[in-house]
């Protein structure tokens, strides 16, 4: 039995490590819960107590202090001037009230049990309720004391820890991550000081890649205190847990030391210049190490985060907690247990934000359909999820030996970071990709896998028997009538949403849903549109820009000086007034041209008037009915519209009324138009330029007549790229609504509380809800979940051990520098402007658009921007093409920019490097 006695009848102030109850979190906080558990499995931790929670509800009772922690919910996070009052002024009631003598006797006698003979030093650390979860983590958000002697500076420090839970790091910290303040409490742990020659951190995973496989330890002479404070540079370690293997060693140049002092408290001292270049660890330590680490992350069933202090040889564990940071690993993982790589298909969309459950079954068993229209396994685990995103395992195609080493650089063609990312992988682990196989075997691969890669560029359409008929006659006879394309793809599109609402029951709408696949219908023939990529590609080669020849790319047959070009080639691929996303931009400034002729309707959108109050003012019909009309054409497309869940633009029109406002805060009448004409007019002027210069030479008239047919099947084709989509999304409105209605189904059994709630079933639940079985789902779990991973930034590229590949292009880039892949040449300084919903949000002209992705949804802010940047997207993506037709600079695949950039911030856009600068804080 303890030796700390506790009765039913006493309030539990003190709880030692190995009572059962020290594992309670509500009692004495997430830090000594963990601690208890490390303690009942028998791993090596100094021996302490835990003062509970209790103990802080006492200093707290108080009405005045508990109103002002009530009022802490009302304080605006980013006002740090208010967090700091209010935090200060809590901090001064916890640390003035009295300790109550019951509560410093139980202390008293917990730190007598826990002494060891004259040694009566002790480390005192806060232990809140919400921290070390897998969730969030509150690392160093409450204060710790080392080396505290004597029981009246316990006491003292155990009431500063409780106080610490006011600081303003903390409150700041609590309302980022929606943790009512009421709901916290605190605890404090107390420990037997340990005297270490060597201290450090244990991550079970590697924090930077994320692999799962390797243990990184951070390690320093002294206390601990150094490393986390950044005050001294430890020897950096990276292991692999499966062999023991020591990767990296790098001897840190740690030039100062924490000790503790004999009267208490601690010193930084400076190090000696021979013990700053001997390793702090030897192997065999570095090993033992990692195998408690491997012991720590088994019991806690996830990666850890591992304090741990080395002294007279033995290692003792101080604390451990998650690791946060770390993006989940694909899911289910790879049935082979080898490496696989994957590739996010919301990358390849231009949208990297998370999905709800239901969301990714559709597109999982979209993709299982369509692998097995396509001949391939359809067992075969060709897609899975990771972070509330889907991912497509490129690995098939990189155990082909000649897909292998030419896929990165396709994949770079279109975004360089996924291209150096899969780069990355095969430089440093090619040979677990390469396999036995015949010849035959191989040819067999390569063909499927190629026709399958080959129709990855839109929605993963399939392969036609028209295709290269299609492809050959785009070249050969004139291009089909913009017209004639969206018409067959739109009637297209409407027939496969009607085959999903075709169904009489309602059970059998939902089973259409997860039964789609694009080629259960007459799929229109798309080589025309390859002919149009293709003839953009030679464009490109046969017309470099100059520093390509600069530095050594080879000169095109013909072409005997360096010329730049590619001036020209983007002017011929812009201004095209059938493309889609000009079309719907144009309606939009043809709405606010409408809404000029009434001042009424005018005045209605500045402030902001749903449109059925817009129809009541005077002119407001002939606005309704213009807009009518546009629904009518793009309702069915959205913001981020692969995620079913979102609605769709004739469900919520608000952002379309915000585009067409802001037109007429920053346009002219009819400028929209002259801006289109301006470009028609600069791309046929460009693409005479481009003639004249093929016709050089004795061959000169016939490579003339060559360019003028490529740029004809380009420029006639071209404007076709976004039709497809534009069908496929017929297919997404009805998909969203065939599932909303079995939400509402399922509200009006009582079985969900709201119809949205139907987001966050499984495939499965949802069919055997509708068959009648019980509905035994935590939604609210389901949603915090889905709102954890939406927070995260998703890598474009993953592998099955969790390691994110570096995706670095240009080392030479500054610190400080954001890098992505520039998608749309030029120059751009100006204002930022972060917009996560442009649903809700705007930008004024002038400004730089900051935007987690660039679909369709993101069309009407494009005509303000002066430059754009995205986290996500390649160089075939919505924005990209958008920027290019606009003219606008923008640079694609810059993890993490909506968090990196804030608005108002000054910032220099260069779209042909790739880079964005902040040059003013703004």
């Amino acid at each position: 039995m303890s030796e700390i006695e506790h009765t039913e009848t006493t309030p539990r102030y003190v709880v030692p490590f190995d009572d059962e109850r020290a594992t309670d979190r509500s009692l004495v906080g997430g830090k000594g819960a963990n601690v208890a558990r490390l303690v009942a499995a028998g791993l090596p931790v100094p021996p302490g107590f835990c003062v509970t929670t209790r103990v802080y509800e006492r200093l707290i009772d108080d009405p005045a202090i508990r109103e002002r922690i009530h009022d802490l919910s009302a304080i605006d996070p980013a006002d740090t001037t208010a967090l700091a009052d209010a935090g200060a002024a809590l901090r001064a009631r916890v640390e003035g009230a009295e300790i109550p003598t019951e509560v410093r006797g139980a202390i008293e006698t917990a730190l007598d049990a826990t002494a060891s003979g004259s040694e009566r030093a002790y480390a005192v650390r806060s232990s809140a309720t919400a921290e070390d979860r897998p969730e969030a983590s509150f690392a160093g958000q409450q204060e710790t004391y080392l080396n505290v002697r004597g029981a009246d500076e316990v006491v003292e420090r155990v009431r500063d820890c409780m106080a610490s839970l006011f600081t303003d790091r903390a409150i700041a910290y609590r309302a980022r991550n929606g943790v009512p303040h009421e709901d916290v409490a605190i605890g404090v742990v107390v420990q037997r000081m340990v005297s270490p020659d060597v201290s450090g951190i244990l991550f079970t995973a590697d924090p930077t890649t994320g692999n799962r496989f390797v243990a990184s330890i951070d390690a320093g002479r002294g206390l601990g205190e150094a490393l986390v404070s950044g005050l001294a540079a430890g020897d950096e370690v990276r292991v692999d847990t499966r062999t023991g293997e020591i990767l990296e060693y790098e001897v840190g140049d740690q030039r100062v030391a924490v000790r503790s002092l004999p009267e208490g408290g601690t010193e930084t001292i400076e190090l000696a210049p021979a013990d700053r270049a001997e390793r702090v660890l030897t192997d065999e330590q570095v090993r033992s190490l990692v195998g408690l680490g491997t012991r720590i992350e088994a019991l806690f069933g996830c990666p850890q985060d591992v304090e741990w202090c080395l002294a007279d040889g033995e290692f003792s564990v101080v604390q451990a907690r998650p690791i946060t940071s770390l993006f989940p690993v694909p899911s289910p993982p790879p049935a082979d247990d080898r490496l696989h790589v994957y590739y996010s298909m919301g990358h390849a969309q231009a949208f990297g934000e998370a999905m709800p459950p239901l969301v990714r079954d559709v597109w999982l068993a979209y993709i299982r359909t369509s692998m097995a229209e396509w001949g391939l396994a359809p067992d075969a685990n060709w897609a899975t999820e990771a972070g509330g995103r889907i991912y497509i395992d490129l690995t098939p195609l990189l155990r082909v030996g000649p897909l292998r080493r030419r896929l990165p650089t396709q994949l770079a063609s279109m975004s360089e970071a996924v291209g150096a990312a899969v780069a990355d992988v095969l430089e440093r682990r090619g040979e677990e990709f390469e396999r036995e196989r015949t010849a035959g075997e191989t040819l067999a691969t390569a063909l499927r896998l190629t026709r399958t890669v080959s129709t990855g560029a839109r929605m993963g359409f399939p392969v036609t028997s028209s295709m290269v008929d299609g492809l050959l006659g785009a070249f050969v006879g004139a291009p089909n009538p913009p017209e004639y394309e969206e018409a067959r793809w739109t009637a297209w599109g409407r027939t496969v949403a009607a085959e999903v609402r075709a169904p009489d029951t309602l059970d059998a709408r939902v089973r259409a849903v997860f039964a789609f696949s694009a080629g259960t219908t007459d799929f229109p023939a798309i080589g025309p549109l390859y002919a149009a990529l293709l003839a953009g590609g030679w464009l490109g080669w046969r017309f470099p820009d100059e520093s390509d020849a600069v530095h050594g790319t080879e000169v095109p047959v013909g072409q005997s000086e360096p010329f730049d070009g590619s001036d020209d080639v983007n002017a011929v691929g812009r201004g095209f007034p059938h493309e889609l996303v000009t079309r719907i931009n144009l309606g939009l400034g043809d709405l606010a041209d409408v809404a000029r002729d009434h001042p009424a309707v005018v005045e209605a959108l500045r402030e902001g008037a749903p449109i059925e109050e817009i129809e009541s003012v005077e002119g407001g019909t002939a606005f309704r009915s213009a807009f009518d009309a546009y629904l009518d054409e793009f309702g069915h497309r959205a913001t981020g519209e692969i995620d079913v869940s979102r609605p769709r633009w004739r469900e919520d029109p608000s952002g379309l009324l915000a585009a067409v406002r802001a037109n007429l805060e920053h346009g002219e009448r009819g400028e929209h138009r002259e801006h289109l004409r301006r470009l028609e007019r600069e791309a046929h002027a460009a693409a005479e330029r481009l003639e004249r210069r093929a016709d050089r030479g004795f061959s000169g008239p016939v490579r003339r007549r060559i360019v003028r047919r490529v740029i004809r099947t380009y420029r006639g084709y071209i404007q076709t790229r976004e039709y497809p989509k534009h069908g496929l999304a017929h297919a997404f409105s009805a998909w969203r609504e065939v599932l909303l209605e079995a939400g509402a189904t399922l509200v009006a059994d009582g079985r969900l509380a709201d119809a949205d709630d139907v987001w966050f079933l499984r495939r499965e639940e949802l069919f055997a809800a509708l068959e009648g079985a019980p509905l035994e789902v935590d939604v609210a779990a389901r949603r915090a979940e889905f709102e954890r991973h939406a927070a995260m930034d998703a890598p474009a590229v993953v592998t099955s051990e969790g390691e994110i590949p570096s995706g670095r292009t240009d080392p030479d880039v500054p610190d400080g520098v954001l890098v992505g892949t520039g998608v749309s040449g030029g120059v751009v300084e100006g204002i930022a402007r972060v917009v996560r919903d442009p649903a809700e949000e705007t930008i004024e002209r002038g400004e730089i658009l900051v935007a987690p992705s660039s679909d369709p949804g993101w069309t009407p802010l494009f005509l303000n921007a002066a430059g754009m940047v995205v986290e996500v997207g390649t160089r075939m993506s919505h924005g990209a093409i958008v920027a290019r037709e606009y003219g606008l600079p923008a640079v694609v695949s810059v993890p993490g920019a909506t968090r990196r950039i804030e608005t108002g911030q000054r910032v220099r856009l260069d779209g042909t490097r790739g880079t964005i600068e902040i040059v003013d804080e703004g």
